[in-house]
């Protein structure tokens, strides 16, 4: 169980998927007729019928198929029904999807000189198959995911204890651990920076309110750090007025909610981005997996190993994770950090010094060239962080913000790149105009702005702007 939006997304995903296997099994029906069993000829008039005169089939398959699918209830059985109830209504519906041509090849009296009987045969039993095959997979990765502890949605219930047990109770019963109740605050005896400590133990996605016994003067100051935050905030009720941004309705196990979100939403353009960066991730890797080796062998060669810097940093929510990178630094540089804190050149909680004396000869080089940010494209592989988003800082400068809003550019998956690498990054010395760029890039982000920052981002790194 989800929220119904998520729900539409997968289906309308599977239905895509479903269309092109549907024309994919009528392909290979095909084949199979005249290359495994060609002992079903007796069934054809013509020895042979090229695939060719299957394409109006296709031209009809593509929306009857996922049509027919829906309406005999296929998409529905992801989520509360078992693989063998898949099958059947997969079976029923290919069924009736061949009737239906069928009843077009006599009506429009198609020559039958065209086509194979015994194809038309075969594809009920393939097309079945492999519908079952892409339920079976689809829903294993959905699920595989759902267990990662870095998708799971840690969840903060608040209100009254009595309001709670049912919000409770419906939580738990969600397969597939999707749903993590990290505990629940009563905001009537509870001081909210108790309410806040809760969020940042926890590392809270998204909170629950459940206000029928609320103080909603208290409820609204909760609400307000929530969406500084960039944290997701679901009422239980539909007649909550308030101003915050982005206020949309949705519904979760029957209960109406409105949900306040200052990220952006589930959508085709966010499974597009997590796809590009798949994509180009593995691309990349396999283009400068030399270059790689040879960076690699440089950094040993001139200062030794290890060769990786792996520093624990925030991600999504603040959730740890180890990213890499090529070595730079002495291998004592984070012993003797203290030591240059008088230096510091950036504003805020960041720690940055200029000419560095911890940086080796070869990490110079890497840094203006910011070659030593290669190796997080497996990060990026990983799903740990994205080619695009705001640069995930170490958990000792995330732990020292001074304003919750900054804690806001954690609230999508951090990036390889953003609008502070383009804008001058090392140049930018003031923290708050670092944190106002990414909360830009945030409120107005799109795929056409990740692609922008791409493109933008080969030429500020070839020129070396703003560089160190």
């Amino acid at each position: 169980m989800m929220l119904r939006r998520h729900q539409e997304l997968y289906f309308q995903l599977f239905q895509v998927l479903d269309a092109f296997l549907l024309c994919f099994a009528l392909w290979l029906s095909h084949t199979i007729r005249y290359t495994l069993v060609p002992e079903l000829s007796f069934l054809d008039i013509a020895s042979i019928a090229p695939f060719s005169g299957y394409i109006w089939m296709l031209v009809l398959i593509i929306p009857l198929g996922p049509f027919i699918l829906e309406r005999q209830g296929f998409y529905r059985l992801n989520f509360t029904g078992s693989i063998l109830q898949s099958f059947f209504t997969a079976l029923r519906s290919v069924g009736i999807l061949v009737f239906v041509l069928a009843v077009f090849i006599v009506v429009f009296r198609v020559p039958q000189q065209t086509m194979s009987r015994a194809a038309m045969i075969l594809f009920v039993p393939v097309a079945t198959v492999t519908l079952c095959l892409r339920e079976m997979l689809s829903w294993s990765l959905v699920n595989r995911r759902r267990r990662s502890e870095i998708n799971r949605q840690h969840i903060l219930l608040c209100g009254a204890n009595v309001d709670l047990e049912g919000w409770h109770a419906d939580l738990k019963n969600v397969p597939g651990g999707l749903y993590k109740v990290c505990g629940k605050v009563d905001l009537n005896t509870e001081p909210l920076p108790q309410f806040i400590k809760r969020l940042h133990d926890d590392m809270i996605d998204v909170v629950i309110f459940s206000i029928e016994h609320a103080n909603f003067p208290t409820i609204r100051e909760a609400l307000h750090i929530c969406e500084s935050e960039g944290i997701e905030a679901w009422i239980g009720a539909d007649f909550f007025r308030t101003s915050l941004a982005k206020p949309q309705f949705d519904q979760f196990s029957g209960r109406p909610l409105l949900v306040f979100r200052s990220t952006p939403d589930a959508s085709w353009e966010l499974i597009t981005k997590r796809a590009m960066d798949w994509f180009l991730s593995v691309l990349l890797l396999l283009i400068l997996a030399l270059p790689m080796l040879i960076l690699a062998l440089l950094v040993w060669w001139t200062s030794g190993r290890p060769v990786i810097f792996a520093q624990r940093r925030s991600g999504i929510y603040g959730r740890p994770f180890t990213m890499y990178k090529f070595r730079t630094m002495a291998t004592n540089a984070e012993q003797t950090r203290e030591e240059l804190k008088a230096f510091n050149v950036m504003s805020g909680p960041v720690f940055k010094v200029d000419q560095d004396p911890r940086v080796t000869s070869i990490g110079k080089w890497l840094r203006k060239t910011s070659l030593d940010e290669l190796p997080q494209l497996f990060n990026v592989l990983k799903g740990e962080m994205s080619l695009v988003g705001p640069r995930p800082l170490p958990l000792y400068e995330t732990e020292n913000f001074s304003d919750i809003t900054q804690r806001r550019r954690m609230s999508v998956r951090p990036g390889l790149t953003c609008l502070w690498q383009i804008s001058g990054r090392n140049k930018i010395t003031d923290f708050s105009e670092w944190v106002r760029l990414d909360l830009e890039y945030i409120d107005n982000w799109s795929l056409w702005l990740d692609i922008k920052i791409l493109l933008t981002t080969i030429p500020a790194v070839l020129f070396r702007h703003g560089a160190k």
